[in-house]
């Protein structure tokens, strides 16, 4: 997760809210309806910025329980591929017996009476 466009949001917060200042106090001593138009904007860019960071909180968060998830079904993944090579083992130690037998029969004498 890259940062970089949160850093941007904060620095233009910022610089809106500069401006917004720079603008109240040239315009206070040319109209009275100016302050409150501006004070308006301060809110907003106020809201702007904390609902940025709100959001970069909440996508951390996100990420991390995405990590969580992604660690927890890897684990299972690799549960469930040992219990597959068990059987799979299994399976090719029980065809490796049954063909031995069926050759063994075939030649003429049985795998179980091998020893002399």
């Amino acid at each position: 997760m890259k940062f970089r466009g949160t850093q941007g949001i904060v620095a233009l917060s910022a610089a809106l809210l500069l401006a917004g200042h720079a603008q109240a106090s040239s315009s206070e001593s040319t109209s009275s309806s100016t302050p409150s138009t501006v004070t308006r904007v301060e809110r907003s860019v106020e809201r702007g910025a904390r609902a940025a960071a709100s959001g970069v909180e909440r996508g951390v968060k996100a990420g991390a329980n995405g990590v969580e998830k992604g660690v927890k079904a890897g684990a299972n993944g690799v549960e469930k591929g040992a219990k597959a090579a068990g059987r799979g083992v299994e399976r090719g130690a029980q065809a490796t017996s049954n063909t031995a037998h069926k050759v063994a029969n075939k030649v003429g004498g049985s795998s179980e009476n091998t020893a002399p």
